[in-house]
């Protein structure tokens, strides 16, 4: 498959377990075909926020939906139900038609005229209600569903109905309610509660459903498992480590991802495609009941070799089609070299110290292996729960001297379980102390130019970002909730982080056409999935942040988006009130200017007496265009104090006015009798300087350094006077304005102040 190739992902945000595995599944599948995936992460179309002001600014992520038209892609995929789980099928379907242009394969969901990739239903759910039934002899069963617009939903209730028939008992209208798909209509809840008190067992539209049932149920002191059965659907990764361990039907929504991306590749192949239904499979845990004399007969109790594929099917189930994953093979391994030594003790009917110890040693190396990652903790210790029978009811005189043995091996297997658990504390503290200083460093910049935008991109290795993109629009736009956000023809790069350097983009570079930034985002690059965030700040939409997908966005990528709108927020304010400040002065000129007395004063600086950016930007433009006219090449600098805030901070405004009229001195003799020099801004100036063409612009940049250093060396003063420079170098038949060699020169700046000294004091 060529690199070039670009498929979308619209998925409902990367936080919730069902988009992320999605997300993660979609992630693999573009890997492995050699193609680029862009992650469009909404949120929930047509919610209503109105009550839910912590949330009410959500609806801007929707608006990523809008990068995806047009032909900006090869493919799109989208789980549109899950995006419209509060909207109509109608919504949905307005969804969906937009990307019509382009191949459109839809994940977990189903539209007439659309291809899509969706579970099988039927046989988890009908195995899990059968169970019930047929094992534990239950005979009232409820179930909280959701929308009927959703697919999902729709096809599970209508199992649901179709098992109880299969089993001759009825479907009442007591036993069912409708949620909305997530943990949060507890009222939904209490009312299946209420209306249906003998209620013996309940299935949960998903496992997001019964976390929330979970909640209810505790707060009215019922006991799941106990009181009420409970099992849900996804299996998603917090279903076993609920109390107690929640049963589930297991459709691996990566799985769906995986097939759908192949799907959109035989699309943009011209290939003719079907729709794919793929297998579920029902696991129990203690959420169904903890007495296992019900359904022995469903296990093998004796220790059999021709099962050992199965046992590791049934502990590893999430990860055991993952081929290329070496940790797994690696476990397979050891796992069945373990079993089978396990198996010779059991069908010798002996063993010895030697025996014990190999087998303890083929376990250390599982555990070496990681395994503990990957395995379903509630099978493994029922695994080893079905062996200490197995061995215990064997004839023969081995037992006692094997007890010893599954005691230590039962022991290694917490043990390995709370050091998992105490790792990923670990992790979670460094990540809180990560996230302190991310916040503080993001707003380490002092002015609202283009330059300031690198600082944002600068500390986004905690994220295990390398690339990172910044694209704003022209001016900010406001967006309110139910408008149409009309995504503009081209964009602007502000900064660009590649391969982990970041850099600042200026002038007329900027400019890159909307159609165009998924596909020279991800050029040449190693990573091949990006994601597309929005920033904002609550009605005011500034533009994307497009960056690498990795692990920790699933987690922290919503608070990179609120502390990257904030940023750019206080940015825009720094850049209007610069904005506001120019104008005051302009006005301030206007009057000067009016009055040709007054024409000396309006060119220069009240303070330092040297020009001001009036005065230089005039003097400046006819020295420019006069060494041009004689053949001549010009310097242009800009000159930024350094710590100018600090000075006035510590030592008071006073010194912070003397430092000032320093630099201006000493950049007034840098010049002397070859060029000009012009305080332009607050701590900020500028010289326009006639070179020859041997002159270097470092060593005019080191000449000025030279002199500052000198003056700190003899100066009695508590604090050093500091400057950074940028330069920029205007030959004779250059077409640059002073204004535009003075932009370049100040994005040199920037870099030569990111190399300063910081320090201040003495």
């Amino acid at each position: 498959m060529k690199s070039e190739i670009t498929v979308g992902l619209l998925v409902s945000g990367i936080a919730d377990n069902y988009p992320v595995s999605v997300c993660r599944g979609a992630m693999k599948a573009a890997k492995e075909n050699g193609v680029k995936l862009a992650i469009f992460p909404g949120k929930y179309l047509d919610r209503d926020l109105t009550e839910m002001k912590e949330i009410m600014y959500e609806y801007q992520y929707n608006t990523l939906f809008s990068y995806a038209m047009g032909k900006r892609l090869d493919a799109v995929l989208i789980i549109a139900d899950s995006i419209g789980c509060y909207a109509t099928s109608g919504r949905i379907r307005e969804l969906v038609e937009q990307y019509c242009q382009i191949p459109c394969v839809l994940i977990g969901s189903k539209l007439e005229g659309y291809v899509s990739v969706n579970y099988d239903n039927y046989s988890g759910i009908s195995e899990a209600m059968n169970y019930l039934i047929h094992d534990l002899g239950i005979r009232n069963i409820g179930m909280i569903g959701g929308p009927e617009d959703n697919t999902d939903a729709r096809e599970r209730k209508n199992v649901f109905k179709r098992v109880l028939a299969e089993n001759e008992l009825p479907f009442e209208g007591r036993c069912y309610v409708e949620g909305s798909l997530s943990r949060y209509t507890k009222e939904i809840f209490n009312e299946l509660i209420e209306k249906y008190p003998e209620m013996q067992a309940v299935f949960c539209v998903n496992d997001e459903t019964a976390i929330g049932l979970y909640d209810v149920m505790k707060a009215r002191r019922m006991m799941p498992g106990k009181d009420v059965m409970v099992f849900g659907f996804d299996n998603i990764l917090s279903s076993p480590k609920m109390k107690p361990p929640l049963s589930s039907v297991w459709a691996e929504p990566s799985r769906l991802a995986e097939n759908a991306l192949q799907i959109a590749l035989r699309m943009i192949a011209g290939e003719q495609v079907d729709e794919q239904v793929l297998p579920t499979k029902f696991i129990k845990r203690d959420s169904l009941g903890t007495d296992r004399k019900k359904h022995e007969h469903r296990c093998d109790r004796r220790v059999n070799r021709q099962r050992i594929d199965k046992y590791f099917d049934d502990i590893f189930y999430r990860y055991i089609k993952e081929e290329t994953n070496n940790n797994i093979a690696d476990i397979k391994a050891g796992y069945v070299e373990l079993m089978h030594k396990v198996i010779d003790v059991y069908e010798s009917g002996q063993s010895d110290i030697d025996q014990k110890n190999e087998i303890m040693r083929m376990l250390d190396g599982l555990l070496g292996n990681n395994m503990m990652d990957y395995a379903d903790m509630e099978n493994l210790l029922t695994h080893i729960e079905l062996l200490y029978q197995a061995f215990r009811k064997k004839e023969g005189n081995q037992w006692r001297e094997l007890e010893d043995t599954f005691t230590a091996v039962y022991r290694k297997a917490v043990m390995a379980v709370e050091q998992r658990l105490g790792k990923i504390s670990a992790d979670k503290e460094d990540d809180q102390y990560a996230m302190k200083l991310f916040v503080r460093d993001i707003m380490q910049f002092e002015k609202g130019t283009d330059q300031s935008y690198a600082v944002l991109l600068e500390h986004l290795e905690w994220f295990d970002i390398k690339n990172a993109y910044i694209y704003t629009f022209k001016k900010p736009i406001m967006h309110l909730e139910h408008e149409r956000l009309d995504i503009p023809e081209n964009l602007y790069l502000k900064a660009v982080l590649r391969d982990g350097a970041v850099e600042s983009v200026l002038g007329a570079a900027q400019k890159i056409k909307t159609d165009d930034i998924f596909r020279s985002s991800m050029k040449g690059k190693d990573s091949n999935a990006l994601v597309v965030l929005p920033l904002f700040s609550n009605e005011m939409v500034y533009g994307i942040l497009v960056s690498d997908m990795t692990e920790k966005l699933f987690e922290n990528g919503e608070f990179l988006v609120n502390q990257m709108g904030a940023a750019i927020k206080m940015l825009e304010l720094l850049k209007s009130n610069a904005e506001i400040q120019r104008q005051l002065e302009e006005s301030l000129i206007t009057l000067k200017e009016n009055n040709i007395e007054l024409d000396t004063i309006s060119k220069s600086d009240a303070l330092t007496g040297i020009l001001n950016r009036r005065g230089f930007q005039l003097s400046g433009e006819e020295l420019l265009q006069r060494n041009k006219d004689l053949g001549v090449r010009t310097m242009v600098a800009y000159v930024d104090m350094n710590n100018l805030k600090i000075v006035n901070d510590r030592y008071g405004h006073d010194e912070g006015d003397f430092s000032i009229k320093l630099i201006s001195e000493m950049l007034t003799e840098a010049v002397a009798g070859i060029g000009l020099a012009g305080r332009v801004g607050g701590d900020e100036f500028a010289l326009a300087v006639s070179v020859s063409p041997d002159d270097e612009e470092r060593a005019f940049v080191e000449k000025i350094y030279g002199r500052f250093q000198k003056y700190n060396e003899g100066s009695e003063k508590p604090y050093n006077i500091t400057v950074s420079v940028g330069t920029c170098i205007v030959e004779a038949d250059d077409a640059l304005t002073l204004k535009e060699a003075m932009t370049l020169a100040d994005g040199k700046l920037y870099a030569e102040k990111q190399n300063r000294v910081k320090s201040v004091a003495k």
